[in-house]
Order: structure tokens, then C-alpha cells, then sequence
């Protein structure tokens, strides 16, 4: 049986050490809100992952969706080749935002994407050559 201090070791040997884990234990599976690591141990899921915040590890719903999507084609960039699901899901988000402002998307990896592109967005909004940027977290109510 593979142990957590087996792949600990492993991973000290493969992956430079700026890349830290705030657990010592190496997942297995997981399911809603609780995670097996390779030893059995459960656990509740206290650091969850971006995708699945809302739903849950492995929501039924959510795998179908995956499954059928991947039996398609699996994700491309939006930049690179178009397709059908980010214009309605782009769609989707217009609607359900508030006020009467008309609205667009973008559609990026990570929180460092959206705060940059905020940034270019405000500096052609404004005219405005230079910005002041502070990460923060924000709230809406």
C-alpha cells in the first residue's frame, strides 16, 4: 500500500520546494464535503478546491455534465477555438447579473487573470495611463 510519507518523499524528490501543502495527507478520493487520503483516512474537505466550492466533490449532476462534455471534446481555450457552451454559459451569467448596464464576459484561469484584466478595463474606461492595484478580497451583497 502506498503511504502519505511514500508520496511525501516522492514529491520532495520531483517538485521544488516553494510549491508547499498546508496537509500532509495525499487524497485519494473524495465525495461532497469529505476526502479518503491513500491510507483510508476521512477527512472533512476544510480546503476546498476552486471547482468545487458550491457543489461538492463529485456532485452527480456535475460529473454527468463532464462526462458528456468530454465525450465531445475536452476543454480548449475560448481564445484559441470557439464553441457553442461559452457563448450560453456567457449568456447564462449576463442574465443573472444585476443592474442594466450592458454586460460581457471573459473567461480566464485564475484570480491574478481577472484582477489583471480589471485593471486593463478600468485604464481604457478612464483614459488613464497608470493604475494603483491592491489584492483584496471582495464581497458582494
Amino acid at each position: 500500500m502506498t503511504t502519505n510519507q511514500d508520496l511525501q518523499s516522492r514529491k520532495v524528490a520531483a517538485i521544488a520546494r516553494g510549491m508547499g501543502n498546508m496537509y500532509s495527507a495525499y487524497v485519494s478520493h473524495a465525495l461532497n464535503a469529505e476526502l479518503w487520503d491513500v491510507e483510508g483516512n476521512r477527512y472533512i474537505d476544510f480546503g476546498t478546491g476552486i471547482a468545487v466550492c458550491n457543489t461538492g466533490h463529485s456532485h452527480p449532476k456535475i460529473v454527468a455534465a463532464v462526462q458528456a462534455q468530454v465525450a465531445k471534446f475536452s476543454h480548449t481555450g475560448v481564445m484559441v477555438y470557439r464553441y457553442e457552451q461559452a457563448v450560453e454559459l456567457s449568456e447564462k451569467l449576463k442574465e443573472r447579473m444585476p443592474g442594466t448596464s450592458p454586460k460581457k464576459t471573459i473567461f480566464g484561469s485564475t484570480g491574478a487573470e481577472a484582477v489583471e484584466n480589471a485593471i486593463k478595463i478600468a485604464r481604457a474606461h478612464t483614459g488613464r495611463r497608470g493604475t494603483i492595484a491592491d489584492s483584496c478580497l471582495f464581497t458582494w451583497k
